[in-house]
């Protein structure tokens, strides 16, 4: 059941909720090589917030693996060079754990047949495909980017959007995820609270 901010936000991209994120990185078949891959490349886009290109060109050096899992890259739409690093959660972190041990890459996180960068076309395929699974057809591969913005917007405020999404300033992460914004609203209501005691 939608709450009442889901049903009335007509502003801001369409994006999956928390549980269809859960719904999505299962939908994948971990049994096999392509299952594991998939579910990886599911699992940096939709708790990465990378876009599709930035997802594509990972390389092995761009990961560390240590308690946790932190990805450095090149956000894509930047003029001048500018780096972001993203923790991923813990699901997700296992899911690309897990391929790597598995697939054991040579350079590209994932590679396409002769171990080259898999393309953004295969990649947005394996995306629209899982989406479908999940009964998401609606949604394109952007939409998970999307989704993480506005999950984190939602449980971190904008700032912290910005800076997971790697956008150069907070009135483009404002421009899409405002919308999804509720903590200026809560840190008023307990300041209100506060004042009340």
């Amino acid at each position: 059941m939608q709450t009442a901010v889901e049903t009335h936000i007509i502003s801001g991209p369409r994006v999956l909720k928390p549980r269809e994120v859960k719904l999505l990185l299962r939908a994948p078949d971990l049994r096999t090589r392509r299952g594991r891959r998939d579910a990886a490349i599911l699992a940096v886009l939709s708790c990465g917030g990378l876009r599709l290109g930035e997802c594509v060109r990972l390389t092995i050096s761009d990961i560390e693996i240590g308690k946790r899992v932190r990805i450095t890259t090149k956000t894509a739409k930047s003029r001048t060079a500018r780096w972001r690093t993203i923790t991923l959660p813990g699901p997700a972190a296992r899911l690309l754990r897990d391929h790597l041990a598995h697939s054991e890459p040579r350079l590209f996180v994932f590679e396409g047949r002769r171990h080259e960068a898999l393309s953004t076309r295969q990649a947005g395929r394996i995306v629209r495909y899982y989406l479908a699974k999940i009964g998401r057809s609606d949604l394109r591969p952007h939409s998970l980017r999307h989704s993480v913005g506005a999950i984190v917007t939602r449980q971190s405020g904008i700032w912290v959007a910005q800076k997971v999404l790697g956008h150069a300033s907070p009135t483009t992460t404002s421009r899409f995820y405002s919308a999804f914004d509720v903590t200026d609203s809560d840190l008023a209501a307990d300041r209100l609270e506060e004042a009340m005691r």
